[in-house]
């Protein structure tokens, strides 16, 4: 009985061993598991963040670039608008300006025949209708004492609003009563309405006349040397300059008709064409400019038809060309800037 027992023991005993032993062995195998998958899941987790960032900055990247390309066509948009804008402004200038001539010119023809009263009245008012509108009524000229004659026509202004355009014409005339006794001469402004239609024009309103008023003014002061009292360059650079004016540029500029006598020593190159006759050169001040000269002259002329002597003022910027010689860069008849 005891041997059994003893015997039983020790299977048990036996068994508690391989079962503690398997145990162990199920531990280290979870242990050696679960080492690896420490790093792993942490190496996913950094991919996942990278791959959002990545992400991220790609569509950031796109959106960036898809806003300038927005951007780029609103401001092509915004200039092919402004060049059809420009383009359009351009085309109605150039048939505002077309039509700002023809008007003046229609308008001009309508004074002369305004004025031409000589003619009896049946024949004025007939030469009067081609330019007036339908219901206009025509000056009654039967018991007119004289006449008045224009010597000259100066558009005075203009005004044009929708097709109708105001215009006012400065008249000097000259006046003669129909026996001729009495002969003066006077200046009048004259003022009608003209409408444009289809580009044909019609006097709409009954044109009236008005003094000339007083815009002429004997308070301004002359044109003088802006340079006085500024210092002028040498004595030897100033007579250089004095001689190839008196010499040169003078007699060809003011005496010539030839444009081939100043091409190649002024910039832009221009002639009085001898309506005057270049006489001496009656002051000249020279001042530094940079690496120009500016002259200040005034020189005598003389008209070719009347012989009056009268003087000529005038500002030249100067480029020294070699020598004693010199080149115009510009021109202006005026002492003053």
């Amino acid at each position: 009985m005891l041997t059994l027992l003893g015997k039983e023991a020790r299977i048990i005993k036996k068994w508690l061993k391989k079962i503690k032993s398997m145990s162990n062995q199920v531990k280290e195998n979870q242990e050696k598991k679960k080492i690896p998958e420490i790093p792993a899941q942490r190496s996913y987790k950094a991919f996942k963040i990278a791959l959002w960032v990545i992400i991220v900055v790609v569509f950031l990247i796109a959106l960036m670039a898809v806003i300038r390309q927005a951007r780029t066509i609103a401001r092509e948009r915004a200039l092919e608008t402004q060049v059809q804008t420009m383009g359009s402004q351009v085309r109605k200038l150039k048939e505002e300006s077309k039509q700002t001539g023809n008007i003046d010119v229609f308008g001009r023809y309508f004074v002369q025949a305004y004025y031409d009263t000589k003619q009896n009245g049946d024949d004025y008012k007939k030469s009067l209708s081609k330019y007036l509108a339908s219901g206009v009524e025509t000056p009654t000229i039967d018991n007119a004492k004289g006449t008045k004659t224009p010597a000259s026509v100066m558009l005075w202004s203009q005004d044009t609003q929708d097709k109708t355009t105001k215009l006012a014409y400065l008249v000097n005339y000259n006046y003669a009563s129909k026996d001729n006794k009495d002969k003066t001469s006077g200046a009048e402004i004259i003022h009608f309405e003209v409408v444009n239609k289809n580009n044909k024009y019609s006097v709409v309103s009954v044109p009236y006349t008005q003094y000339v008023p007083n815009f002429k003014t004997t308070n301004a002061k002359k044109a003088t040397n802006n340079l006085d009292g500024k210092e002028q360059v040498s004595a030897t650079i100033k007579e250089n300059v004095q001689d190839w004016l008196d010499k040169t540029f003078l007699p060809k500029y003011i005496d010539s008709k030839d444009i081939t006598d100043v091409q190649y020593i002024m910039k832009n190159p221009a002639l009085l064409g001898g309506t005057q006759q270049y006489k001496d050169i009656n002051e000249v001040d020279v001042y530094k400019d940079g690496n120009d000269l500016i002259a200040k002259v005034t020189a005598d002329v003389e008209d070719t038809t009347t012989q009056i002597d009268s003087t000529q003022e005038m500002t030249l910027k100067l480029r020294k060309d070699g020598g004693n010689k010199f080149y115009v860069e510009s021109l202006k008849h005026t002492l003053g800037k």
